[in-house]
């Protein structure tokens, strides 16, 4: 899928060094194996935003998998956020996500419509040693492409 191939080559995502592994339930891991010392803090773990940032692209590629060729040209953007943090992640980050399927059945009918859809998805963060760091919970959403004469 082209929005999949994107995500994998989008500069923030190069910058970061992820790993991406995309499971065949449609569940996505994204993963931080070889934090630069620009993703750590002044203790050596990774740093909050990086945290966040590893959590946002698994929880956007999630629902965009989920929207699978429904969310063709789909305009994606993060509403809203919440992120608690349970412990340091010490040597990288794992983020997993997946839209539960009641949700994502819901979303494609929406963009086949020519609707939108906010999907509320939560990200699970696990760090080097799988050990839980904290969860981050997304709204993301996709909006149907505009017509070229709407958008005049």
């Amino acid at each position: 899928m082209a929005a999949t191939e994107k995500m994998t080559n989008m500069p923030w995502i190069t910058w970061l060094d992820l790993d991406t592994e995309f499971g065949p339930d449609g569940s996505l891991q994204v993963i931080l194996r070889r934090p630069k010392p620009e993703h750590l803090n002044h203790n050596n773990h990774v740093n909050a935003p990086v945290i966040y940032g590893v959590a946002e692209v698994a929880g956007a590629g999630a629902v965009v998998i989920a929207a699978g060729s429904d969310g063709q040209g789909a305009y994606t953007v993060i509403r809203d956020a919440t992120i608690k943090y349970s412990r340091p992640a010490h040597g990288g980050v794992t983020a997993a996500a997946k839209l539960d399927p009641v949700s994502a059945e819901r979303m494609r009918e929406e963009l086949r419509a020519g609707r939108g859809y906010d999907a509320t998805v939560q990200v699970t963060l696990t760090d080097a040693e799988n050990t839980p760091t904290g969860t981050c919970d997304f709204t993301v959403t996709l909006r149907a492409p505009r017509n070229r004469d709407e958008s005049r």
